[in-house]
């Protein structure tokens, strides 16, 4: 289980790595070089490529995260981890994170269970929601996901996105709850986007 390979030196040093931000950041870098546990490692690395001021380190030290999010068996969790390093990477080399975008897309359609791909999908989904071309490629993916998701948890994670996204794209927003089973997360969302709706009708 994924849980019992975490130790916790893993989880203290990526707090210890955060505590040197940002101004000892080679420090903190050499702190989370030595996290063995993937997850941990990369969340770590992605904090240090943020804080440091070359754009040439921090492109490496990003290659580092998602190499240490690669590490992991489970492809839900690649992806999930992933998203870390892909935001800084967002602002800092448009190209490299489309092509990392379409990568992750590839290891999220290869987890076999539908909840956990759903998942994966969604935070890529949110890491890339305020860029519309990668928005539209994972948006595409996620609802035919969507589609064969079902019950609470789903409906939930469909919820939340769904509200998250009303920002960036209104009737992608409205398409996530296109045909989703009513209950209390879905009918929050359904009058969140109706009054955004209404203030952009007004």
């Amino acid at each position: 289980m994924w849980l019992d390979d975490v130790r916790p030196e893993d989880v203290g040093d990526r707090f210890a790595a955060e505590k040197l931000l940002p101004e000892r950041p080679q420090e903190a870098l050499e702190v989370a070089r030595r996290i063995k546990h993937p997850w941990y490692r990369c969340q770590a690395l992605s904090s240090v490529a943020e804080a440091v001021s070359s754009r040439t380190d921090a492109f490496c030290i990003l290659a580092e995260a998602l190499s240490a999010a690669r590490e992991q068996a489970e492809p839900n969790r690649v992806v999930t981890v992933a998203t870390w390093p892909l935001r800084t990477l967002l602002e800092l080399n448009s190209e490299a994170a489309a092509r990392e975008v379409e990568s992750l897309i590839g290891t999220a359609l290869r987890e076999e269970h539908g909840l956990r791909r759903l998942h994966a999908l969604d935070f890529l989904l949110a890491a890339v929601a305020a860029h519309p071309s990668l928005r539209a490629q994972v948006a595409h993916h996620y609802l035919h996901t969507a589609q064969s998701c079902h019950g609470w948890r789903a409906e939930r994670i469909l919820a939340f996105r769904s509200e998250h996204l009303a920002a960036f794209d209104l009737p992608l927003a409205h398409q996530l709850l296109t045909g989703r089973q009513a209950n209390r997360f879905v009918n929050k969302a359904r009058q969140t986007l109706n009054s955004q709706s209404g203030r952009g009708d007004a």
